[in-house]
């Protein structure tokens, strides 16, 4: 009888372990969806994002869309209950376009809250390393020397082996990406601008529609597809590795001067889309707290407050909060 006893006192406890369990664990397909979009330099930080922000969150389903900067912009103008409830485009800059746009039709702001700065980045050069040598005998990257190398067109007119062929520069669509607007910017900086937006048109070796993908083409191609490409520091320094498994000694990475630097901040929306304002807020306090830093930071980021990045494009201080523009 007392076995009896103990063996049902036993089961009962096993059926109460197992209710605490399912209790505290979310069943599939009851965790809350919350869409986040991003432009292309992030995504490579987002695979890695996603299950650390999930191990803390598990009551979460945190899904990602690769957007273009103004694309995210327009959807959320569109209206509807698919647009993300997060936005993080390239440029924080297109944050302050919507606020605008939104308020020019007579609407409340559409941020939930402040957008968050969450990470900085610079746009850098990428060449390979005979390349460089030939065209930066000095190892500084000049503006003034690419530009005469796109005007000459040639290598061999550069002294180089005429086996080198053309000069190929490579950079994002100017009017589908932000880092090919910012090549734009410092391409016509002191220059005519009528002139210098037809020279880099015609410069431009088949311009890609995302910093990603020109990467990924560029390392893939080598210098027989390009030799020197306009991208964003973060960018440049997360395939580092593996230009340098495809091509040995990879290529390198210099700092402009000047360059551009771009913050990207996180809007929480209001309004109707996909997620909880809430869980929203969440996400973006995660990529501001050290988890969510460390992590930007080792994809090539510098973090919110300036640090990090390339060593030649490190700064001693911490800047303060500025709006994107030249960094000499």
């Amino acid at each position: 009888m007392q076995a009896t006893l103990r063996r049902r006192r036993m089961i009962s406890l096993s059926f109460a372990a197992v209710a605490v369990v399912l209790a505290a664990a979310p069943l599939p397909g009851l965790r809350r969806p919350l869409l986040v979009a991003i432009g292309s330099e992030l995504a490579p930080a987002m695979e890695a994002l996603e299950p650390a922000f999930e191990r803390q969150h598990s009551d979460i389903d945190l899904e990602w869309q690769v957007q273009g900067s103004q694309e995210m912009v327009n959807r959320w103008l569109d209206g509807g209950p698919e647009r993300a409830r997060v936005l993080i485009p390239a440029s924080r800059d297109h944050l302050t376009a919507l606020a605008e746009a939104a308020q020019a039709r007579g609407e409340a702001s559409p941020f939930a809250e402040v957008p968050r700065t969450v990470a900085r980045t610079l746009l850098v050069a990428v060449v390979w390393p005979q390349r460089a040598q030939r065209l930066f005998p000095a190892g500084r990257f000049s503006w003034s020397r690419l530009r005469q190398a796109v005007a000459a067109g040639q290598w061999k007119a550069l002294g180089a082996p005429p086996a080198w062929g053309s000069f190929d520069l490579r950079a994002t669509d100017p009017l589908r990406s932000n880092s090919g607007q910012l090549t734009l910017a410092l391409w016509c900086e002191g220059e005519a601008r009528p002139g210098c937006v037809e020279s880099l048109r015609r410069a431009l070796y088949r311009p890609a529609r995302s910093t990603d993908i020109l990467l990924k083409e560029f390392i893939s191609g080598g210098p027989n597809e390009g030799d020197l490409a306009m991208v964003y520091e973060a960018s440049a320094l997360a395939r580092q590795p593996e230009a340098a498994r495809v091509r040995p000694g990879g290529y390198q990475v210099l700092v402009p001067d000047p360059t551009i630097e771009t913050v990207l901040a996180a809007a929480v929306l209001r309004g109707a889309g996909q997620g909880r304002q809430a869980d929203g807020a969440r996400f973006v306090a995660y990529l501001g707290g050290a988890e969510g830093q460390d992590l930007l930071a080792s994809r090539g980021f510098r973090r919110a407050n300036g640090r990090g990045g390339s060593a030649l494009g490190e700064r001693a201080e911490a800047p303060a909060a500025t709006d994107a523009g030249p960094t000499r």
